[in-house]
This record gives C-alpha cells, structure tokens and sequence, in this order.
C-alpha cells in the first residue's frame, strides 16, 4: 500500500512537553534540549509509537505539532493600562525561542521513538486546541493520534478536555490513547 492510496497517509500526533523533574531527569527520561530537560507525558510517547506504526504500514507520514503559550494574551491579565515591559519585539523572539526548542525537542523525540519513519515537525504558539484543528487541516490530516491529559473525570466535567473537543470538531477520525496504560 503507498501513501497515496492510504488512508492513513498524514497522521498528525500534537504532543505535549512540560520542564522535568528531577526524577524524570534522573530515570533518563527526559530529553536535554539548550541545556534544560523536557519532559513528555508517557501517553504522548504511546500516541507517537501508534502513529508511527501506522505510517511504516502504510507508508504515510507523521506530523508532529507543539503548541506553546501565546504572549500576546499578557494584557488580560496585567491590564491594558499597565506596561509590563512585553513588546511586540520581545513577545516574537521568546515565540521564535520557543519554536525552536519546541522543534528540537520533537525532533529528538522523534529520533528516539521512530527514525524509521518520515516525520514532519510543527511548533507554534496558540490554544491547543484550535492549533491541532487548524494543523489538521492545513496538512490534510487523515487521523489524529492525541494523548488524553489525564484529568479526573470531574475537572473534564466543568472545563473540558482538549481531546473530547478535537473528537467533536476534527475533519478526520481521532484516535485517543488514554494518560495511563491499560493494566
């Protein structure tokens, strides 16, 4: 089967990465980009492995995408009136910054979980869940492949959850691998 004829051909894999512990770092688990460790949840190393099963099947390619935070949402919280000292030309280059560590750090990711396969990288600033909804359809996404957060079931009931958004309002079918394994 190739990529053209597959019906898995663009798999998008949106991964989640925060600063590690010190337990991450000393179980080896966490990735050293720029001299600080990530960290990236299991569930998100699970969802990539699938993803990239399915492409060595079926000779697609995976994007991986990172969504930062988005800076320009300061003044909500400090008041338009005050200066906070975050210019536009500070807020790009800490944006710029944290693409680019944001892309290393899937690239190394990547490297590790699956060098077999073709991955394509995409980092950016945005909400989560509007980033991985455009993503997908910008690239033509044929299935979503996204880690559950691992909220309880409470906190999904009053705010939500990433994933149960993408699931209503994806163009393609999502996969959904939950934060803890299956015992």
């Amino acid at each position: 089967m190739t990529a053209s004829s597959s019906s898995f051909a663009r798999i998008l894999v949106p991964i989640d990465f925060a600063s590690a512990s010190d337990e991450q770092i000393a179980a080896g688990h966490a990735i050293l980009i720029d001299g600080q460790h990530i960290d990236v949840a299991p569930a998100s190393e699970r969802a990539l492995a699938l993803a990239a099963s399915l492409a060595r099947l079926s000779g697609g390619v995976v994007h991986l995408l990172h969504v930062t935070p988005q800076l320009n949402y300061n003044t909500l919280y400090a008041g338009a009136s005050r200066n906070i000292g975050l210019s536009g030309e500070v807020i790009n280059e800490v944006h710029r910054a944290a693409h680019e560590t944001s892309v290393q750090a899937l690239r190394v990711l990547a490297q590790r979980s699956c060098p077999d396969v073709h991955v394509v990288f995409e980092a950016r600033p945005g909400v989560a869940l509007y980033a991985i909804l455009e993503e997908a359809e910008a690239i033509g996404a044929d299935l979503i492949v996204l880690a559950a957060s691992g909220r309880s079931r409470v906190a999904r009931f009053f705010v939500g959850s990433t994933a149960d958004r993408v699931i209503r309002q994806a163009p393609c079918p999502v996969v959904v691998i939950p934060a803890t394994p299956p015992a």
